[in-house]
């Protein structure tokens, strides 16, 4: 008995991890939006023209927010040539289990550095700019999530926990169900779990940046290299991503840190992602 009810978790866990691909699309919505609003105006003019570019594929974009879940849609077309594109399994040990290399060659960060010489191509067809902008603005906002940046190796998962989707936990307290650790961090523990209408998108992308201006960050809005936008989920994982035991509900502690910590990420991402498009695209 014991051994079923064991894999009935694991087996739930994994199928709801199949559906945990990234941010979900307010999280996305809302980097893209904070990123636009920090554009310089050149550059705003150029993205709006690839928008307006791919909207002639895909109707339903028509602005340059919607170019963020755009990736996850291509997803439920059952297009999965880009799927690794999304994260990038740096391996980190549970239980002292030794690491080992794990992380595919076309991963998140080998992505964004592909994808950068194209958006500064000016001879590149201009629906391939779009795709690749739109590429771009997903990906930027999936590495800062930190459960797409690591693989938890334990003697259970010698080959990684797959970002924390075989990392189950019970969620909410009232009334929990057993779900993987990364979608409560896809979700942003809730913040990114209501409609993407553009009122509630701006609305949201104005409470974030009010409570954490790009001032807040320092110098750390200039910092433009993939490699080191994941170390930095690979720093944030064993202190507070993991910090939450299996099988249990998480502490009123953890969820605050962990919505505080989601709303700091997405609004350090889209202040990253508008000085990458201002330098790529001036």
């Amino acid at each position: 008995m014991k051994l079923s009810i064991k894999s009935l978790i694991l087996g739930l866990g994994i199928l709801l991890s199949f559906n945990s691909y990234s941010w979900n699309a307010v999280g996305h919505m809302v980097v893209a939006n904070i990123a636009y609003q920090n554009l310089q105006p050149a550059v705003r003019t150029k993205v709006d023209a690839m928008v307006a570019d791919l909207n002639k594929e895909y109707p339903y974009i028509t602005h340059f927010s919607q170019l963020g879940p755009w990736p996850d849609a291509l997803r439920s077309q059952r297009i999965e040539s880009f799927t690794h594109w999304h994260y990038v399994d740096l391996a980190i040990s549970g239980d002292g289990t030794p690491i080992k290399n794990i992380a595919d060659t076309d991963n998140a960060i080998w992505a964004i550095n592909k994808i950068e010489p194209v958006l500064k191509n000016v001879k590149a067809n201009p629906y391939e700019h779009a795709r690749f902008l739109a590429f771009l603005v997903h990906i930027v906002a999936d590495i800062h999530q930190p459960l797409h940046t690591v693989a938890r190796i334990t003697a259970a998962y010698p080959s990684g926990d797959k970002g924390g989707n075989l990392y189950i936990i019970k969620y909410p307290a009232q009334n929990p169900h057993v779900m993987p650790l990364h979608k409560l961090w896809d979700e942003g523990f809730e913040l990114f779990n209501n409609d993407t209408s553009t009122t509630h998108i701006d609305a949201l992308t104005n409470q974030i940046t009010a409570q954490y201006p790009i001032q807040y960050f320092g110098s750390k809005v200039t910092e433009l290299t993939a490699a080191d936008w994941a170390k930095e989920g690979v720093e944030l994982a064993p202190a507070l991503v993991y910090s939450t035991p299996e099988n249990e509900v998480p502490s009123p502690m953890y969820i605050t840190l962990g919505k505080q910590t989601a709303e700091q990420r997405a609004a350090l991402a889209g202040y990253r992602l508008a000085n990458l498009l201002n330098l790529l695209l001036a």
